[in-house]
C-alpha cells in the first residue's frame, strides 16, 4: 500500500513508473495517484478522439489530422485482448484501440509523457485508465491537483491524524460520505460505521467528509482548516522557478517574477491548432510591438508543460503546451491582463492557475 505523504497542504498519493500485466507490446505508460497514463514504448502519451465515438470501430482522424496525431499502429497478426483492440483504418493500416477508442500521439508532444495534446479542440483526451471509486465517488480537478470528489464534483476530505474524530460539533461544518449498506470493501477502500450505525466511506483508512463550505466543483475551501486535508490523489504539476500566481478580477492567474501576466499565443483547445511543420505561433513581424517575448534564462530547464523554444538569435523562449509565451506592455501591475481584457485578437489567452486558457474576457473597468 502506498504511504500517505504530506504535500501542498493536502493528503497525496505519490505516483512512478510502472508495469501492467496484459497490456500489447509496444504499449506502456505512468502511474498516477488518480491511475495510468498510457503511452508507447517510448514514452509518447496516448490520445483518443471524441469525434471517433461517434462511429465505433473507424477513425475520423486521417489525412493532414493523422500527421498531427499520428495513429498508434498494430502488427498486422496482432490479436485484440481485454480492453485491447484493432481497428483497420482508411489506408488499410491496422490501428491500437482502448475501450473501443483508436489510440493516437501528438505531434508536438516535446519530451516523454508530455501531455500538450490534452483538451485540443476540446476533443482529444489522455488515454487513460482511472482507478476504482465507489459510485458515489468521483475523480475531481483542483488547483491542488487531482482530488477525490463527491457525485457532484465537491472536494472531498479527510483530517490529518490517525485517531481524529468528528464529533456532533464537527459535523456542523463536515458531512460524511455515506456508503450503502450493501457496500463492501475493495482495493483501498473501506467502509467504517459511525456511532449512530452512519456506514462512511474511507479511502486509505481516512474517513471522508465534504465541506458544508464548498458549493461548487473545484473549490478546497476546507484544506488546510484545523488540520483537514483535501484527499489529493495526484498533486498539481509544479510550476517554473520563475512563475507566481495574481489574483484577478477574472481568476488567479500565472505570471512572471514581476507579477505580470503571461499570455500564450494560439492558445486555445477549442479551435483549430498549428499543424505539423507551420511556424510555431507568431515570430518576426506577425507579433505586434505590444507583445514580449518571454525570454528564458540561459540556464532554464523545461518541466511539465512548460518547455523552451530555440529563437533565431540563439535565445531561448518559454512555451506552454507548445505556445510560445509572451508579456504585454500594457500590464502595470500584477493581476492586470489588458492584453485580453476587452475581447481582440481570439489566438491570445492568459493561462489560468488551473492550467486552462482565459481568453477576450471584458470583466471590470
Amino acid at each position: 500500500m502506498l504511504r500517505i505523504a504530506l504535500l501542498c497542504g493536502a493528503l497525496a498519493l505519490p505516483g512512478s513508473a510502472f508495469a501492467i500485466d496484459g497490456l500489447p507490446a509496444g504499449i506502456g505508460g505512468k502511474a498516477l495517484g488518480h491511475g495510468w497514463q498510457f503511452a508507447d514504448d517510448k514514452g509518447k502519451t496516448l490520445y483518443t478522439y471524441d469525434r471517433d465515438e461517434g462511429a465505433p470501430g473507424t477513425s475520423t482522424c486521417n489525412g493532414e489530422c493523422a500527421v498531427t496525431w499520428p495513429p498508434m499502429l498494430a502488427p498486422a497478426d496482432v490479436k485484440p485482448s481485454g480492453d485491447w483492440s484493432v481497428i483497420t483504418r482508411e489506408d488499410g493500416a491496422v490501428q491500437w484501440a482502448y475501450k473501443g477508442m483508436p489510440l493516437y500521439r501528438y505531434a508536438s508532444d516535446a519530451f516523454e509523457y508530455a501531455t500538450f495534446g490534452d483538451g485540443v479542440n476540446g476533443a482529444w483526451r489522455i488515454a487513460f485508465q482511472p482507478i476504482a471509486t465507489p459510485g458515489e465517488i468521483k475523480i475531481g480537478q483542483t488547483i491542488l491537483g487531482q482530488v477525490l470528489a463527491d457525485a457532484k464534483g465537491l472536494t472531498l476530505y479527510a483530517q490529518d491524524g490517525d485517531k481524529a474524530v468528528c464529533d456532533e460539533k464537527c459535523l456542523q461544518a463536515w458531512q460524511p460520505i455515506a456508503a450503502p449498506w450493501l457496500a463492501n470493501a475493495f482495493d483501498d477502500w473501506s467502509v467504517t460505521t459511525r456511532d449512530n450505525g452512519f456506514r462512511q466511506w474511507a479511502f486509505k483508512g481516512k474517513p471522508l467528509y465534504r465541506s458544508i463550505a464548498d458549493v461548487g466543483p473545484g473549490e478546497i475551501s476546507g484544506n488546510g482548516v484545523k488540520g483537514w486535508k483535501a484527499m489529493v490523489l495526484e498533486p498539481a504539476p509544479p510550476l517554473p522557478p520563475w512563475a507566481t500566481v495574481q489574483s484577478s478580477d477574472a481568476g488567479q492567474l500565472i505570471a512572471n517574477e514581476k507579477g505580470l501576466t503571461v499570455y500564450a499565443h494560439e492558445f486555445n483547445p477549442r479551435s483549430r491548432r498549428a499543424v505539423l511543420g507551420r511556424p510555431a505561433n507568431c515570430v518576426g513581424e506577425c507579433v505586434d510591438p505590444q507583445w514580449i517575448a518571454f525570454i528564458a534564462a540561459p540556464d532554464a530547464k523545461p518541466m511539465g508543460s512548460w518547455a523552451l523554444v530555440d529563437m533565431p538569435d540563439g535565445k531561448k523562449q518559454w512555451s506552454y503546451k507548445g505556445n510560445k509565451l509572451y508579456t504585454n506592455v500594457a500590464d502595470k501591475k500584477p493581476g492586470d491582463f489588458k492584453g485580453i481584457r476587452f475581447g481582440g485578437d481570439r489566438s491570445w489567452a492568459a493561462i489560468m492557475r488551473s492550467g486552462q486558457p482565459m481568453q477576450g474576457v471584458s470583466v471590470g473597468g
